[in-house]
C-alpha cells in the first residue's frame, strides 16, 4: 500500500491504470512505463481490470500487479461498471499519480481520483478527432476530450496537433512516444544490402481490424506484379480471414505469409530489421508504434494520412509524403517511388531518436517529478510496498 503523505525525500508513488496487456501499442507502452518507473526507484504498482493477454510476459516480475475487479462484460461496460472499484482503491492505497494507459481510460481515471490527493494522468493514444471527420459528432468528440483533459491533472499528447486541439484544457504536454528499443538499433545495426535478384521484403505489423485497414494495402500491391515484392503480416484479429479471401482473389496469395501476433519484441525487431519497408496504411492512428519502430530498425515507411501526428517525423527521416486514406493508386505509387529511392539509414536514426525507450521514459518520469514537485533518487532500489 502506497503511504499517505510522502515524507522528504521518498520518491513519489504511480499506479498504472491498465485494462488488460493486449497485442496493442498503448497497453506496450502502459508496462513499459510501469517497468521503467520500477528500475528508476519509483514505488510503482500495475493495476489491471484483466491480468492475462498477449502483453502479460513484458511485465517485470518484480512489479506489483493488483486486479481491479470488472464484471465479464465487453471492454466499455466493464469500465464503466468497475469506476466504484477504481475509485475506492484510489482512497485505500492513495498513489501520488494514477496514470491511464490511453483514450478509453482516461475519462475512468480522472473521475476515480476527483476528490483525492491523487493526480490523474491521462495520454491520448488515438486521435481526438479522426481524419476526415467533420460535424456535429466531431466536435461533441472534441468537446469531450477537451472535457476529460480539464478533469485531469496533467494530458500527454503525442502530436503538436493533439496539442494544439487540447490547448487551453489545462496542462497538456508533448511527450516522445517510448517505443524504440535497444533490440531495434542493433537489428538496424545487423542489416545488409540485399542479395542482387532478391524481393523486395515488406511488412505489415497491427491488428487485423478496420482501423488498420490492411485492405488497401493488399489492393496496393496487386498492382505491382512487375516488381518482385514478399510481405510479411504480422497480426492477428477478426479480419484474417477475409483478408486470406482478398489475396487469394487478388492473385497475390503465394507472396503474402500471414505470421500471427509477434509477442516477442526481439522477433519483431529482427523482422523489421530485414524488411525494405514498412506499409501502414491506417485509417487513423495517435501516432503509430510501428512507424517509429520500423524507421529505427532502418525500414523505409509509406503511410496514410491518418494522424497529423506522424507528419513531421516522415519528413524528417526524409520519406515518401502521406497518401490519402483508402486510396489504393496513390499507395501503391508511394511504394514504388520509396523502394526505387530509399532514404539513408542515418537519416531514419536521427528522426527517431528522442523515441528511444528510456529517454522517453525519463521524460515521462520528469514530468510526473514536477506534477508532484518530488525529486527521484534515481540510484535508491525500489522502496517496498505494504
Amino acid at each position: 500500500m502506497f503511504q499517505y503523505r510522502r515524507p522528504a525525500g521518498r520518491a513519489f508513488s504511480v499506479a498504472v491504470y491498465l485494462y488488460e496487456p493486449g497485442d496493442g501499442g498503448l497497453d506496450r507502452v502502459a508496462i513499459l512505463l510501469a517497468n521503467h518507473l520500477r528500475r528508476r526507484g519509483v514505488p510503482v504498482e500495475l493495476w489491471m481490470a484483466r491480468t492475462d493477454g498477449p502483453a502479460a510476459h513484458l511485465i517485470d516480475p518484480g512489479l506489483t500487479v493488483r486486479r481491479v475487479a470488472a464484471p465479464s462484460a465487453n471492454r466499455r461496460l466493464s469500465m464503466i461498471t468497475h469506476f466504484p472499484v477504481l475509485a475506492a482503491m484510489v482512497r485505500r492505497h492513495r498513489p501520488d499519480i494514477l496514470y491511464s494507459a490511453g483514450n478509453q481510460s482516461n475519462m475512468l481515471v480522472a473521475l476515480a481520483a476527483l476528490g483525492s490527493d491523487t493526480r490523474a494522468v491521462g495520454r491520448i493514444s488515438n486521435p481526438i478527432v479522426r481524419p476526415g471527420r467533420q460535424g456535429p459528432g466531431a466536435w461533441a468528440r472534441l468537446a469531450r476530450f477537451r472535457t476529460i483533459a480539464r478533469l485531469c491533472d496533467l494530458t500527454i499528447v503525442m502530436g503538436e496537433h493533439d496539442r494544439a486541439l487540447l490547448a487551453s484544457s489545462g496542462d497538456v504536454r508533448l511527450l516522445p512516444r517510448p517505443t524504440v528499443t535497444a533490440a531495434m538499433e542493433q537489428a538496424r545495426a545487423a542489416r545488409r544490402p540485399a542479395a542482387p535478384g532478391a524481393p523486395h521484403r515488406l511488412l505489415m505489423v497491427g491488428r487485423l481490424a478496420a482501423q488498420k485497414d490492411q485492405a488497401t494495402a493488399l489492393a496496393a500491391l496487386a498492382r505491382l506484379p512487375h516488381l518482385d515484392w514478399r510481405l510479411t503480416i504480422a497480426g492477428q484479429g477478426p479480419l484474417q480471414a477475409d483478408l486470406e479471401r482478398q489475396c487469394a482473389v487478388l492473385g497475390i496469395a503465394d507472396r503474402v505469409d500471414f505470421a500471427g501476433y509477434v509477442g516477442d519484441p526481439e522477433r519483431l525487431a529482427a523482422l523489421m530489421g530485414q524488411a525494405a519497408l514498412l506499409l501502414q496504411p491506417s485509417r487513423w492512428e495517435g501516432l503509430c508504434a510501428t512507424l517509429i519502430e520500423a524507421l529505427a530498425c532502418g525500414a523505409q515507411v509509406v503511410a496514410t494520412d491518418s494522424t497529423p501526428n506522424m507528419h513531421p517525423i516522415l519528413a524528417e527521416a526524409g520519406q515518401h509524403p502521406v497518401t490519402p486514406v483508402g486510396d489504393i493508386a496513390a499507395f501503391a505509387g508511394a511504394i514504388e517511388r520509396t523502394l526505387a529511392r530509399p532514404a539513408e539509414a542515418a537519416q531514419l536514426a536521427a528522426a527517431v531518436r528522442d523515441h528511444g525507450v528510456d529517454r522517453a521514459l525519463d521524460r515521462y518520469l520528469r514530468a510526473f517529478e514536477s506534477l508532484v514537485d518530488a525529486p527521484v533518487h534515481h540510484n535508491h532500489p525500489s522502496p517496498a510496498l505494504s
